[in-house]
């Protein structure tokens, strides 16, 4: 849907979970409404040339011209739209770049298989003003903490509309999140994401992690081992992404073999003794998200999961059979 009132230009798009309205400045001579098919006029807006583009409308078709260019496309009656309704019950303000860090670093490791549809998206969860959004496949799991004055709650965000989220924030300087019913959503001065949430239990992902008591932890440049492990894991099974980490004193050797083929490279840095093999690929996605030079890694009995602790994220990865 494409509205225009006063000085501003209104984008609509809704796909029945998922609300989300953009605000553009405009040059408005008339108010009105009108519905066209998304991907076309997306597709034509995106490929047009100029800073500035002029839409002219009426109840069946919209023109649309810049430069030398113009085309009609065909418009939808704007009673067919369906209404969305957002009655949010809490609402707090964050910093945009805080929220949006948040999703980012744990959103790969939310689940794609749709049988496990719970958690097919981004778990947030206020206990004691500690909000924690975690993700999870059953392979890896990943949280971000931080404090906030909120109440307690806890709620799963589809994957969809996590990336929207982020998307919402992006040069802003502050959102403010919504939560409502059945629905959570963020608001900016020009941008509104609003989405139902996934109904039923995420699993208590406290369980999951492991006793850091019995941990030996230890410092390493995750740059330089994300580095080793794009390498490396070259030759490993397609099928499985499966690499070896062999801890020493003196750094860990990353090795992959596959079908006769072989390739090893060795992280310098000082390291407690350990063997573990894990899926590289998701390692290697994890560490690309990792600002700073390094990041601390704890282990502990061989074949055990991995931690990877940076600022405000935990990284938990399950070891992968010989």
């Amino acid at each position: 849907s494409t509205a225009v009132e006063g000085d501003a230009f209104f984008i609509k798009s809704t796909n029945l979970d998922q609300y989300t309205s953009i605000e553009v400045a405009a040059d408005v001579k008339q108010s009105g409404e009108v519905l066209v098919p998304f991907r076309r006029f997306n597709s034509i807006i995106a490929n047009l040339e100029g800073e500035t583009v002029e839409l002219e409308s009426d109840v069946s078709k919209t023109q649309i011209r810049a430069g030398r260019f113009k085309a009609s496309v065909e418009g939808v009656d704007v009673a067919d739209w369906p209404q969305c309704s957002m009655e949010p019950n809490q609402v707090y303000s964050i910093e945009a770049n805080q929220l949006s860090n948040a999703i980012q670093s744990v959103i790969g490791c939310a689940s794609v298989d749709e049988s496990r549809y719970i958690l097919n998206g981004v778990f947030i969860q206020c206990v004691d003003s500690v909000v924690s959004i975690v993700a999870t496949d059953g392979r890896q799991l990943a949280v971000h903490s931080f404090e906030a004055d909120w109440r307690d709650f806890d709620l799963v965000i589809p994957t969809l509309a996590a990336d929207a989220m982020i998307e919402a924030c992006k040069g802003a300087d502050t959102v403010e999140i919504c939560f409502g019913g059945d629905g959570v959503g963020v608001a900016t001065n020009c941008t509104k994401v609003w989405s139902k949430v996934i109904a039923g239990k995420f699993p208590n992902w406290r369980q999951v992690m492991p006793d850091e008591s019995a941990m030996k932890k230890f410092p390493a440049p995750h740059k330089k081992l994300l580095g080793i492990l794009r390498r490396v894991g070259l030759i490993a099974d397609p099928r499985i992404g499966c690499v070896r980490l062999d801890g020493s004193a003196d750094g860990i050797a990353v090795s992959a073999s596959n079908a006769g083929e072989s390739a090893s490279e060795k992280l310098e840095c000082e390291s407690p003794e350990f063997s573990v093999s894990v899926n590289h690929d998701f390692l290697a996605k994890m560490l690309a998200t990792i600002d700073g030079e390094s990041v601390d890694i704890k282990v502990g009995e061989d074949e055990s999961p991995v931690l990877i602790e940076a600022s405000s994220l935990k990284y938990i990865i399950m070891p992968m059979r010989k």
